[in-house]
């Protein structure tokens, strides 16, 4: 789709056009998982972002797209903040952990709507947008826990894969939800844990 579209006059709709659509259908996707997971549709989105269902399909073929856009901006804002940062080794994963947190207590029940059938390494060696943001996004925090525990760098790839199943939104989520743990807490013990089980991993192999 580019950025440009035909104008039923011939001419060409600004490109601002475009991008406020995309910027409303977003924000529409989040509101409503917020606020009404169970009537999550196409329709639903376009009507919440006062765009016509027949221009949301035009951008979107599918509540999972514009589910895995919302997702995409979320991981990417994660991946600027980790690559941006000047901290490093053991501060800069923390620092992420945490900023991944705030991320999910303002866009986590959009996030857990989206389920692939595919594993993490099946879809990072696809080249699967969301997942290759989320790899660039952890990985140099992860590289310094790595170092900061004393296990070798490579690893690295099997760290990320435990990684993107200890900090799952989902499971985060519940533990904020369901459990009378304060956040750092949750925070503590699910990086704790992590460290244990890549020196698992590493003991076993």
């Amino acid at each position: 789709m580019s950025d440009q579209q035909v104008s039923p006059r011939g001419g060409r709709k600004l490109r601002s056009d475009t991008r406020r659509n995309h910027r409303q259908l977003l924000k529409a996707v989040g509101e409503l998982a917020r606020e009404a997971p169970d009537q999550l549709t196409m329709q639903a989105v376009a009507s919440r972002a006062e765009i016509g269902p027949a221009t949301a399909y035009r951008y979107y073929s599918s509540l999972d797209d514009v589910l895995a856009a919302y997702v995409l901006s979320v991981v990417e804002e994660l991946r600027d903040f980790s690559v941006t940062s000047t901290a490093k080794g053991r501060p800069l994963f923390d620092s992420v952990v945490n900023k991944w947190v705030d991320l999910l207590a303002e866009h986590g029940p959009a996030l857990v709507q989206l389920r692939s059938r595919l594993g993490y390494l099946e879809r990072l060696k696809s080249g699967n947008a969301i997942i290759v943001a989320m790899r660039d996004a952890w990985s140099e925090p992860v590289r310094g826990l790595l170092d900061d525990i004393g296990l070798p760098d490579t690893m690295i790839e099997y760290a990320l894969f435990l990684a993107n199943m200890m900090f799952d939104p989902r499971e985060i989520q519940d533990l904020l939800r369901q459990t009378e743990m304060s956040r750092q807490e949750i925070i503590t013990r699910l990086t704790e844990a992590y460290g244990g089980a890549m020196r698992g991993w590493a003991r076993a192999g």
